[in-house]
């Protein structure tokens, strides 16, 4: 499951990982932190490009291991 996800295009990871973690950090902003729902969602949006940067990005790198 790990060499399919990391053989899909990187516009179709961001696609599934941005949403999933705009809406997961909101959630935890909103709840856990106990912020307004406006700031949670700036929060989740803002935090949330990163980490979709971060495990695509993730994704490449080990990808580009593997084939050395």
């Amino acid at each position: 499951m790990l060499r399919w996800w990391e053989d899909l295009h990187i516009l179709v990871q961001v696609a599934v990982v941005l949403p999933l973690s705009i809406v997961l950090l909101w959630v935890v902003h909103v709840v856990l932190l106990n912020q307004p729902v406006g700031r949670g969602l700036a929060y989740g949006v803002f935090w949330g490009a990163l980490a979709t940067a971060a495990v695509v990005g993730a994704s490449r790198s080990e990808k580009a291991r593997r084939g050395r």
